[in-house]
């Protein structure tokens, strides 16, 4: 696990921290639908990162072996598919509630999938990073907990999410050559967005109608989208999906202190307890130099 990969997971969590405020902002001044800021989210990152490509003249459509295709749209797939449940989800539950069961539930489905295809379990200071990260998760987000009007629906939606983040850290675990993380993420995500143009429709889709709206959907689709999810299948060149997904949990931290610091939300010691908790699986996960797994 080389450091420089680590960082770059690390920094695709934080900047999807940024994605709560921003699309609570953007909806609340466009009156967006959830669905509708996920499908611009994912059109504006793959048709940003196609037109940075084509300026580069660093993609020939000739040049792409069947295995990019397939990955691209298994990975497009798949994003759409975790957007469209984890806001589902919230929509049947609550943001708290989502939140815990779709991302701590990654790392746990990663495990136990490393676990049955390899017999192979994580090594002891993975486990209680993961333990920490957790419990430092429930604690962030325990104010917000609610079951909302079906609890057991929007749980059940939210584990799915949680399975697809993981598939999508699992098959992209191994590299396909010649196919780099820009390229990969341009083509996964026009794709996933087109896919979720139905979805999207049957909510009502809708757009922002002035400057400051496009401002907010650009932000959330070329940094937020874009240049994170570069970042994370970049780092997943040399860290294990297991910790990339532990990693992640650094998500919600973020959205926690940035909606306290900008949307007025009230963080409490509780939540301040759990964001350390989590600070510290991090920290308890960093590579002390390169190293080639973490599994035994």
């Amino acid at each position: 696990m080389q450091p420089r990969h680590f960082m770059s997971v690390v920094l695709a969590a934080t900047l999807w921290g940024f994605g709560g405020v921003a699309g609570t902002l953007l909806g609340d001044h466009a009156g967006l639908h959830a669905l509708s800021i996920a499908m611009w989210r994912m059109l504006v990152a793959g048709i940003a990162l196609l037109a940075y490509l084509a300026v580069r003249r660093s993609l020939r459509w000739r040049t792409l072996t069947p295995r990019m295709r397939r990955r691209a749209l298994a990975t497009g797939a798949l994003t759409a598919l975790f957007e469209a449940l984890f806001f589902s989800g919230i929509a049947q539950a609550s943001v708290g509630l989502s939140t815990l069961i779709g991302i701590g539930s990654a790392p746990v489905f990663v495990a136990a999938y490393d676990w049955w295809s390899t017999r192979r379990r994580p090594e002891r200071p993975a486990l209680v990073a993961l333990a920490l990260a957790l419990a430092g998760l429930a604690l962030l987000m325990g104010g917000s907990l609610d079951t909302g009007r079906n609890g057991m629906l929007g749980g059940a939606l939210a584990l799915a999410a949680g399975a697809s983040f993981a598939a999508i850290s699992v098959i992209n675990r191994t590299e396909v050559p010649g196919f780099g993380p820009v390229e990969h993420t341009a083509l996964a995500f026009t794709a996933g967005g087109l896919m979720l143009v139905p979805v999207a429709a049957l909510a009502g889709i809708g757009a922002a109608d002035d400057a400051y709206g496009w401002a907010l959907t650009l932000a959330m689709g070329v940094l937020i989208t874009a240049l994170a999810y570069v970042s994370y299948l970049r780092g997943l060149r040399s860290v294990p999906p297991f910790v990339a997904t532990i990693v992640t949990l650094l998500e919600p931290l973020v959205a926690a202190i940035l909606a306290a610091m900008v949307l007025g939300e009230r963080l409490g010691w509780v939540g301040v307890l759990g964001g350390v908790a989590l600070g510290s699986a991090v920290v308890l996960l960093r590579p002390q130099r390169d190293e080639p797994s973490v599994l035994h």
